[in-house]
């Protein structure tokens, strides 16, 4: 639930020894509004919020949670000992049970934050029976009931104007409620799609100027920074952060930096679900999840994204046919002939020329013509053949399903977008094409969660770093984040180094370890104690074998996939006379768009594929460490880590335990079953099992997906010292780059596989191009039937208002 901090009451503030301030702020505010919070009003606020932290820390399971009185009267204070210190009452349990310190805080907390969920549950409640009534809601229907009343009154309005009925004054101002009604409806069903997981966190919000991300009234609506000056999130087992403040200014790109599992990706959901205050004239809009198999073309899947075009499209055909058929009943009228439809008399015929009119001129305003081409340009940048565009999303992929919803992002245009690693679905090319487009032509604000540092580099113009609960802002190069990232970490050693020499000579003072730790705090002006540092490190070692054995080689290969609907009926030809050899030596990155054979080659290299003709040798000592996209089917989610290693390699568990550490992977996750382990954390199961099989080659299939900056690093560290072979499918430039690959291109050449010898800038260069020459010429196909399309619907609207067959001097 979301909870915000409530002013206090003026008789709370009354019993906090403010009566005379509270008095003169009341007067004040009764001559001048509620402009302003007097002086006096704020510090006996501030006294009622220490009074309530006091008593939250003193409050015992049951009696001082619930001791309060309804107005949050804070209870006594804890009793005087002989010695003059404060002594709490005994914290019992509600059996009666003696509870230590630590117990009792936590089970006080809990309490305290299902009392806050609680709260926050009524709060929505109320806000929605509110709504439900000012809207004119019955309140006998359920929801599902009172939107369907709400759907079917506004299709019998709309129905009304379309068949060139008069609107009354009544019915015009109706019409605008219901669709403004239907508008937040539509707004509520996609926020539940992004919302149901955070019911498990607790928020709250301080310093924000409305409730639910809601901007107060007056506010201007061009404000479009996002502020948040204080928040705390806090999963179910623990604080993901703790009174951290966000700013997003308006037009900038952030990176948001920090190791797996700080909340970063449940940040952007909360921004999404607007659960954090982002002003009500900033759209939201999070690439999160891939868009539904739907027959339904994706280029109309992207277009359908513009719901307001394609309202005003459907009403201008819903118009059209009714005129139609209006004609046509005339003429049936005319022949003598029984009609199929009403006719209308001149008055409905006129209304109706006149609202085409108003919709047509309503699609013209919005720049609706123009609105294909550019779905055409965004779903060719991100690799989408003609073909595909034009055909259903029920064939594709999860993976190209996700850059449905990336083109559909991207071509709504969005005042802030949400990016969770959005190249982690895309190839190379379609990477480098995400990178200037957004580089080169977004105009609004962008706050991405990604590994990759090329894209970053290329994208972002500050950066975020997320850690220890508190979000830090950045404005220099990716380049320099390793620096700012070990500043960081010094300064945070060096503080809590300081904390604890004071709450030593405090306690040595004779205080006690609660009221230390709050003149400690005070003191050094710090939110909260810090924990003992722990320094984040990864290092992946692969050893390669002692011996110069293993090696590949292909001998005239061809392969082909067998013919299938996709490819007419024919076999779909990928590789003819191939032929090399890989070994020890080798260090190869393979490169080109989606669907031009990269992981097919791998896998006939790994031997997962048999060759439609040619031969694939392997030494016969030859040990492969293969890491590739699907590695969660290979590995058996009964088993735990320890006991997945022991067994492929017999080791002993310290052996095991000392390689998944290695990778990164924390000794609280060895032990339990891979079944619950998330994706990046089997990832470094797989890491540390290529480690320990000693290979002579390394074939890895896009190996930085579930990796952060940190791993990633770590990764091209330890693959820049591997002695043996790399293989590398990857759309992280800058692996490719360090790693000093050899770059081949599949899908070029007259064998399916073109060695690019110019080097990788030069491929990238060529890349760009290419890519936007073919988005250029998709946009100018499109222009073209848009331009016929616009001209078809002037003209269409010309022979209206000339009248009917011929009447008022027009011809149909």
């Amino acid at each position: 639930g979301v909870c915000h901090r409530m002013a206090p009451p003026k008789d709370k503030a009354t019993k906090a020894g403010a009566d005379k301030p509270a008095k003169g702020g009341a007067e004040k505010a009764g001559k001048e509004g509620s402009k302003k919070t007097s002086k006096y009003e704020k510090a006996a606020a501030e006294a009622a919020r220490k009074a309530e932290r006091d008593r939250m820390l003193y409050a015992s399971d049951n009696d001082d949670l619930d001791g309060s009185d309804e107005e949050g009267t804070s209870l006594e204070p804890p009793a005087q000992g002989g010695d003059g210190r404060a002594r709490s009452p005994p914290r019992t349990d509600k059996f009666g049970n003696t509870l230590s310190k630590a117990d009792a805080a936590k089970t006080a907390k809990e309490a305290e934050i299902e009392r806050m969920r609680a709260e926050a549950r009524a709060r929505r409640e109320a806000k929605a029976t509110a709504a439900a009534v000012s809207t004119g809601a019955e309140s006998e229907l359920d929801p599902a009931e009172s939107r369907k009343q709400m759907e079917a009154e506004l299709e019998q309005l709309r129905t009304k104007a379309a068949a060139g009925g008069k609107l009354s004054g009544k019915e015009k101002k109706q019409l605008k409620q219901l669709e403004a009604r239907a508008a937040l409806a539509e707004g509520a069903s996609a926020e539940v799609e992004v919302d149901p997981g955070l019911s498990a966190f607790s928020l709250s919000v301080r310093g924000a100027k409305a409730n639910d991300g809601e901007v107060a009234d007056g506010d201007a609506v061009s404000a479009t920074d996002v502020i948040v000056p204080c928040f705390s999130i806090a999963a179910p087992a623990r604080p993901l952060f703790t009174d951290a403040a966000l700013r997003l200014a308006s037009g900038r790109r952030y990176g948001l930096l920090g190791p797996n599992g700080h909340g970063k990706s449940t940040l952007l959901r909360f921004l999404a679900a607007r659960r954090l205050p982002v002003p009500t004239g900033v759209d939201v809009l999070l690439v999160e999840q891939e868009v539904k198999a739907s027959p339904m073309a994706v280029y109309e899947q992207v277009l359908a994204a513009d719901t307001k075009r394609a309202d005003l499209m459907a009403e201008e055909k819903k118009l059209t046919a009714a005129m139609d058929g209006a004609e046509a009943a005339e003429v049936c009228v005319a022949d003598g002939r029984e009609p199929t439809a009403k006719a209308w008399t001149d008055a409905e015929w006129a209304a109706a020329v006149t609202r085409l009119g108003e919709v047509v001129d309503a699609l013209d305003a919005c720049g609706a013509d123009a609105a294909e081409p550019r779905a055409r340009r965004i779903l060719s940048g991100l690799g989408f053949s003609r073909d595909m565009a034009e055909a259903g999303s029920e064939g594709l992929s999860g993976g190209w399903r996700m850059r449905v919803s990336l083109a559909r992002a991207l071509f709504l245009q969005p005042r802030l977008l949400l990016l969770d690693e959005p190249t982690n679905h895309l190839d190379l090319d379609a990477v480098l094409w995400l990178e200037d487009h957004l580089a080169k032509r977004w105009k609004g604000t962008i706050l991405s969660v990604s590994h990759d540092i090329d894209f970053l580099s290329e994208v972002c113009t500050d950066l975020l770093n997320v850690d220890a609960g508190a979000i830090t802002h950045f404005g220099g190069s990716i380049h320099k984040y390793g620096d700012m990232r070990r500043q960081l970490e010094a300064k945070k050693a060096k503080d809590y180094e300081k904390q604890q020499k004071l709450l030593r000579e405090l306690k040595k003072g004779g205080l006690p370890s609660d009221k230390a730790t709050k003149e400690m705090l005070k003191k050094l002006d710090m939110p909260l104690v810090l924990d003992r540092p722990r320094e984040y490190t990864v290092r992946f070692a692969f050893r390669a074998a002692e011996d110069q054995d293993g090696a590949i080689s292909l001998m005239d290969v061809a392969f082909a996939y067998a013919a299938d609907g996709l490819s007419g009926g024919k076999p779909r030809e990928l590789f003819r006379d191939l032929s090399f050899k890989i070994d020890g030596t080798s260090r190869v990155a393979l490169a080109g768009p989606n669907g031009s054979g990269k992981t097919t080659l791998a896998r006939l290299i790994a031997g997962d594929l048999e060759p439609t003709a040619g031969e694939v040798a392997r030494s016969r000592r030859l040990r492969l460490g293969h890491y590739h996209q699907h590695f969660e089917e290979l590995l058996p989610m009964g088993k735990s880590p320890v006991a997945y290693l022991r067994e492929a390699f017999s080791i002993e568990e310290q052996e095991a335990r000392k390689y998944l550490g290695m990778f990164g992977l924390d000794g609280a996750r060895h032990l339990i079953k891979m079944g619950e382990l998330s994706g990046g954390q089997k990832a470094r199961v797989v890491f540390a099992n290529l480690a320990l099989q000693q290979p002579h080659v390394l074939l890895l299939d896009e190996p930085t997906n579930h990796l952060d900056i940190e791993s990633v690093e770590a990764l091209v560290d330890g693959l820049k010292e591997f002695q043996g072979g790399v293989l590398l499918i990857s759309h992280d430039a800058r692996l490719i780059s360090a790693l000093e690959c050899e770059l081949w291109v599949c899908g070029e050449g007259a064998s399916g596989l073109r060695v690019e010898h110019r080097g990788f800038d030069r491929y990238r260069s060529d890349i760009l191009q290419l890519v936007e020459k073919r988005a250029q010429e998709a946009a100018a196909e499109a222009e073209e039937r848009a331009a016929r399309q616009k001209a078809a619907r002037q003209e269409r609207l010309k022979h209206r208002r000339a009248g009917r067959h011929g009447r008022d001097g027009g011809s149909r």
